[in-house]
């Protein structure tokens, strides 16, 4: 379906580079003995990559990429009931996405007429559960694997969609690539295969957040703190504060918060400005007072508010920003003179 947008070999045998995960979980769910009892059966895979020959000038940004990494589920479905209970709970998890990122999408219902005139109720029950007007979309006839689907996208600071997560109900694939399984009457069958990306590439997830940051007029840009590189860094004004600072850095990371030290050489106006064009949301100033009091000034670029806080007021605000979200360490040296400094 991606004919133009293959990467292809010369070699000897035709092949490509693959563009999604479909083909992976085709292959394995094809190669397992399935019944009934075993559907709706679901495949999962984090591609790295999935790859798109985009010709020149479409690539653009984080928006549109020749390689990219998908979160990627097929979900094989009995019938067309599984396949319509599995797209709304599918569909509840992509509007989710949208809620946990802070990210507003958008949506378009597509179908074909046939499948719309079939399942017109259905359809307007599912428009209902995203609680917001959405496009629809009826094609005279089927030109794809699927016949319904659903597309949730961002929009950017232009007004442009950036395409994240879909559903879509695919009524092609199972026959074509010869996927079975033995229904309750001991007959084979091919299921309907649910593709299904909760958050669209990893990429244009970032691009989302980037543009969403954009928009906000007036306030300094910034990622969630959840997913900001440092989430504190401490700024100490002389060699004599760097002790203190790395006592404090390690009481902060020990609640699982991303913590760096400035320990360059560098005045502490010339610190400030770093920590801010790397989007830090806390920074945190020390010297002679903040060593005898224990207490801080902290800028928070949320707000671009000073405020004054000691260490565990300090955890408590960078806990409660980013309760319930992944973490990960800092991949990083913590000490940023250790760092490469990339030109």
């Amino acid at each position: 379906k991606f004919g133009e947008r293959q990467y292809k070999t010369a070699t000897k045998k035709d092949l490509m580079l693959r563009f999604a995960c479909c083909f992976g979980a085709f292959r394995v769910l094809g190669g397992s003995f399935l019944t009934w009892k075993n559907l709706p059966a679901k495949v999962y895979e984090l591609s790295t990559y999935s790859f798109r020959f985009e010709k020149r000038g479409e690539v653009v940004g984080l928006k549109r990429l020749r390689a990219f990494t998908m979160p990627d589920m097929h979900s094989f479905c009995a019938d067309m009931p599984q396949a319509l209970e599995e797209f709304d709970a599918q569909v509840d998890m992509c509007v989710q996405t949208g809620v946990d990122l802070d990210v507003n999408y958008e949506a378009i219902f597509r179908a074909t007429k046939d499948f719309y005139d079939e399942h017109k109720d259905w359809m307007e029950a599912t428009a209902k559960r995203i609680g917001k007007p959405l496009l629809l979309e009826i094609l005279p006839e089927r030109k794809h694997y699927w016949s319904c689907k659903i597309d949730f996208a961002a929009i950017d600071y232009l007004g442009r969609p950036i395409e994240n997560p879909t559903v879509q109900i695919d009524v092609e694939s199972g026959r074509r690539f010869n996927i079975e399984y033995v229904d309750e009457n001991e007959d084979a069958q091919n299921p309907i295969i649910l593709h299904c990306s909760p958050t669209g590439s990893v990429e244009r997830v970032i691009c989302s957040l980037l543009e969403n940051t954009a928009k906000e007029d007036g306030k300094a840009p910034m990622l969630p703190i959840w997913l900001s590189p440092s989430q504190v860094r401490i700024l100490p004004i002389g060699e004599k504060h760097l002790d203190y600072a790395n006592e404090l850095a390690d009481k902060i990371a020990a609640e699982n918060i991303r913590v760096d030290v400035d320990n360059s050489d560098d005045r502490v106006g010339k610190k400030i400005r770093n920590a801010s064009k790397e989007w830090i949301p806390y920074i945190v100033v020390i010297g002679d007072k903040e060593v005898e009091t224990d207490n801080y000034n902290v800028t928070v670029r949320k707000t671009g508010e000073k405020v004054d806080m000691t260490a565990d007021e300090l955890i408590a605000s960078v806990k409660e920003e980013t309760e319930g979200m992944p973490f990960r360490r800092l991949p990083l040296p913590r000490n940023v003179a250790e760092r490469i400094n990339f030109k």
